[in-house]
């Protein structure tokens, strides 16, 4: 996942190298999530009928020509569209497959931890994007940070190759079936946790896309210290889905999924409109707050993955994965595309006034997941 953040850990650079508005940004972040959201509905189906760990592979191949796309061919607007939309496009045949992957190794007693974990990787490969990518481009200069952003798929090739063997499907789905969502779809408590995964993207990864554009503008209207980069912040708040997935699932696992997942989203709700509209107060401020946004909009992911995979019969658990994943990431495609057009109309990113409604726009979505759960009850 090094090339995750390759383009929002450099926000600001190509704000300024290729003139782009703040839609045209969420664009650019959507693209990425449209290639997840569109492929990943074909990709985690057909792992009913094959190994997951094929659908991997090939994701990883597709993950090393879209980051040196991105690299060495993308020079404005258009040009990088497409190189982002084909490394979402292998985040969604490594992702969901991946899960998969781990689920068919595993006893079923530890799945629910272990999607935890899994999951909680997922924020620290993207904190790990953001620190690397933003930090050799302090260092050196934004052309070497996607040169090194790029280097992460080839080694994840060669993990997948050199520690999973090839497992067979002990009980394929039927070619003719692999594309019939309808019983998931019928699935009314599936499709609860698949409603709230919807929320759930749609705010997390349209916090993750502005988060370091949001704190560079906030540095600018303080004085932060020397050693309160943004780059180190911006890779703190999104580490912390790490810890957040883990104890989020063991938060629900003690008190119940469903009003655990209702009461991390309110304090994440809470936490975006103070966030959102705390520039001008001194930076450490603003860090606390965004690294306290950054714990709670990831602490529920866990828990909403696990409610849609354990809701789903066996024999359907690829295509459970290929809804959730499609309907989610369609959320994270329309997040940061919305948010931008927020941040452009309330006055654009060297506003403080618009940041704030541009955070709340992105938590306001939430409102929608207890109604879902209400209806899937």
């Amino acid at each position: 996942m090094t090339s995750f953040a390759a383009f929002p850990a450099l926000m600001p650079h190509f704000f300024e190298a290729w003139n782009l508005s703040g839609t045209q940004a969420g664009w650019i972040n959507g693209a990425y999530f449209l290639g997840f959201t569109i492929f990943g509905l074909l990709a985690s189906a057909v792992t009913d009928r094959i190994d997951a760990r094929s659908v991997v592979l090939v994701g990883h191949v597709v993950a090393i020509a879209g980051a040196a796309g991105f690299a060495f061919l993308s020079h404005d607007f258009a040009t990088a569209l497409p190189w982002r939309f084909l490394s979402g496009a292998a985040l969604a045949c490594a992702y969901m497959p991946g899960l998969k992957m781990l689920n068919d190794r595993i006893p079923a007693l530890s799945q629910a931890r272990a999607i935890a974990f899994y999951t909680a990787c997922f924020s620290t490969g993207s904190a790990f994007s953001f620190l690397i990518v933003g930090l050799v481009n302090d260092y050196f200069d934004p052309q070497s940070a996607l040169v090194v952003a790029a280097s992460g798929p080839p080694l994840a090739l060669i993990l997948v190759l050199l520690l999973n063997r090839p497992l067979p499907v002990l009980h394929p789905r039927p070619w003719k079936h692999i594309f019939n969502f309808m019983p998931v779809l019928k699935n009314r408590v599936t499709m609860g946790y698949v409603t709230a995964y919807f929320c759930h993207s749609w705010e997390l990864m349209a916090m993750r896309s502005f988060v370091v554009a949001f704190l560079t503008f906030a540095a600018t209207q303080s004085a932060p210290p020397e050693w309160l980069s943004v780059s180190l912040v911006s890779s703190v708040v999104i580490f912390m889905g790490l810890p957040a997935s883990v104890l989020g699932n063991e938060f629900s696992l003690k008190f119940g999924r469903r009003p655990s997942i209702l009461v991390i989203m309110a304090i994440a709700f809470v936490l975006a409109i103070l966030m959102g509209f705390s520039i001008g107060a001194p930076f450490w401020i603003v860090a606390i707050l965004a690294i306290m946004y950054g714990f709670f909009v990831t602490a529920d992911s866990s828990s909403i993955t696990s409610g849609a995979v354990t809701s789903a019969p066996e024999k359907l658990k690829g295509s459970t994965m290929a809804v959730h994943s499609f309907v989610g990431f369609g959320g994270a495609m329309a997040g940061p595309v919305i948010a931008g057009i927020v941040l452009d109309l309330a006055g654009g990113r060297s506003d403080a006034m618009a940041w704030g409604f541009t955070y709340l726009s992105m938590a306001s979505i939430a409102i929608l997941t207890p109604i879902a759960f209400k209806i899937a009850r």
